[in-house]
């Protein structure tokens, strides 16, 4: 590419005069969306770039061209009581307001499709649906709550028809509230409640579902894979538990056979196929599992790897334990704490990187979004603030 200079003639219709605009877009289009200062600095050039890359129209063929969008960064929660929870960049041209960002005495429970989720902790909870890349909040009214329900998980979707999810900020999202209520003989049931942005009301909750005794809802990660959101059911009744989202119904889905979900190494992924999978830590040794459905319609487990983590993955002290604290939706993706500190773990390419030196993190919440510029967020702000309480 040539070099181009910021002393051109700054009302020239031209980006370049060595190269055809069409060429200059497309070795635009494969700059790295996680790094968003580059074009961010090619806009300071001349008027002609600042108007091609503040065009809509370039950053939708963009983010087309590029499909999922970037990870910018992640929350976490730790094991320590008391402690807030907080925003970690991944990358070295994270925009604002995320580097740094202290979310005060708000907890973050889920984080999908450029939004977060956040609750206050009071009873009954309070929650509030952030976008970062806008600094736009969305106070929800009062969760549906049972005084009985023990043990809670929610998650955030986009709730927009055929939407890509490569940039929600102005589309309508869903909040779905699930809870365990243990009843006077002990039984445990399930019940799961939405919330629309539409209608700014809590929906009716779904009949409730009977589990097996001794279950607890695990406050890890849930995943979206089609149209069901699952969430692991830990202890002695270890399942997985099924929201799905067109029939407004719970259901129960059984582990793989050896396969426990009370301890730190087991995560659910939504697979790059588009397939629900486990993935389960034995000491260092991974297993992979797959939810397929076979000739006869009949959805079953089978475990299609092992990996030997210790081929890829620093390890550093072995005498303490390495724990799997997350995962990438779309994505043969994990995260992983070890001695030395936090890990995102490519199964696909089997290799590791570090994110982060500190270690003892009880969740990771990778947020991903593709960057929408001042101009552009400002235009999404006016337009959805309407509709913001």
């Amino acid at each position: 590419m040539a070099t181009l200079s910021s002393g051109a003639a700054d009302d020239s219709t031209s980006l370049s005069p060595d190269l055809p605009d069409e060429l200059v877009h497309e070795i635009l289009f494969r700059l790295p969306p996680d790094e968003p200062a580059c074009l961010a600095r090619l806009s300071l050039l001349s008027k002609p770039w600042r108007r091609l890359l503040s065009d809509p129209a370039f950053h939708r063929r963009y983010r087309e061209f590029h499909g999922k969008p970037p990870m910018f960064g992640f929350f976490y929660e730790l094991h320590k009581l008391g402690t807030a929870d907080r925003f970690v960049p991944t990358t070295g041209s994270c925009p604002p307001p995320m580097p740094n960002h202290i979310l005060g005495d708000f907890r973050v429970c889920d984080c999908r499709h450029g939004r977060v989720l956040l609750d206050d902790g009071q009873v009954p909870s309070g929650f509030v649906v952030w976008d970062p890349m806008t600094g736009l909040r969305r106070l929800l009214t009062h969760s549906f709550y049972n005084e009985c329900l023990i043990y809670v998980n929610t998650a955030v979707l986009c709730a927009m028809d055929g939407c890509d999810h490569s940039t929600c900020h102005d589309g309508p999202f869903r909040v779905v509230f699930v809870g365990v209520e243990v009843g006077a003989e002990r039984d445990e049931m399930a019940t799961a409640c939405v919330y629309s942005s539409e209608t700014g009301e809590w929906g009716t909750p779904t009949s409730e579902l009977q589990l097996v005794e001794d279950c607890f809802l695990k406050g890890m990660t849930n995943v979206l894979v089609g149209d069901g959101l699952h969430f692991l059911l830990t202890y002695k009744g270890c399942r997985i538990l099924k929201y799905d989202l067109g029939r407004h119904c719970l259901s129960m889905i059984d582990l793989p056979a050896g396969v426990a979900g009370y301890d730190r190494g087991t995560t659910l992924m939504a697979a790059e196929d588009g397939g629900l999978g486990i993935a389960r830590l034995d000491k260092f040794m991974l297993h992979l599992w797959s939810r397929d459905s076979g000739l006869d319609g009949v959805a079953a487990w089978t475990q299609h790897r092992v990996l030997d983590l210790k081929s890829f993955l620093p390890i550093g002290n072995p005498a303490i334990k390495v724990e799997v604290i997350g995962s990438m939706e779309g994505a043969d993706i994990i995260f992983a704490t070890t001695a030395l500190g936090v890990y995102i773990i490519d199964l696909k390419l089997m290799r590791s990187k570090k994110l982060w030196d500190r270690g003892n993190l009880k969740y990771l919440f990778p947020f991903m979004s593709f960057y929408s510029p001042p101009g552009q967020c400002a235009a999404i702000s006016s337009s959805t603030r309407g509709h913001n309480n």
